[in-house]
């Protein structure tokens, strides 16, 4: 099936690029996005995004149930959206990559939801795992402890492992 392998083609780019990324900073970034300002040659980031949704969006929009869709579309062009707009520090730039970002999440998980409802709940391992860290690192803040988790990363890892599994259940 072709579907399956474009499926997998995209969970391997972005996997490669997240270990790429976390091993040669040596350890887990604030997220996925603030790898950009990390990297040598920052069009990988870009590259890394449109390929990933690029091959992403014939298998989910092949897999979705009728009027879900639009979701996935929704997803994709988020991640498109965010490739195209990594400098989230720059004012206009910033605004198109948070743009991008709400996009992607809402509409996968969303269309997740309307697809495989039971692949969120890959959503209890990241509440698991936050709480976990929290209680192991307690600081004078429960905010600080939070953010010690770098909830940004897992909150996207989470939302990318819920959207393949239902892709690889579906397919």
């Amino acid at each position: 099936k072709v579907m399956i392998w474009l499926v997998i083609l995209s969970m391997l780019v972005m996997a490669a690029y997240t270990a790429a990324v976390c091993i040669k900073q040596k350890g887990v970034p604030y997220s996925i996005s603030a790898t950009y300002y990390k990297l040598e040659h920052d069009h990988w980031f870009m590259a890394t995004m449109w390929l990933t949704a690029g091959l992403l969006m014939p298998a989910v929009l092949e897999v979705s149930k009728p009027g879900t869709e639009w979701l996935a579309f929704l997803a994709c062009a988020g991640m498109f959206f965010i490739g195209a707009a990594p400098n989230f520090k720059d004012i206009v730039e910033g605004g198109i990559h948070k743009m991008g970002a709400i996009l992607c999440l809402v509409g996968s998980q969303a269309w997740v939801a309307g697809n495989c409802p039971w692949c969120l709940l890959v959503w209890i391992a990241y509440v698991g795992y936050t709480v976990a860290m929290m209680v192991r690192n307690e600081n004078d803040s429960i905010i600080s402890d939070f953010l010690h988790t770098k909830p940004m990363f897992w909150i996207e890892v989470a939302a990318l492992t819920s959207t393949y599994l239902s892709l690889l259940i579906l397919a």
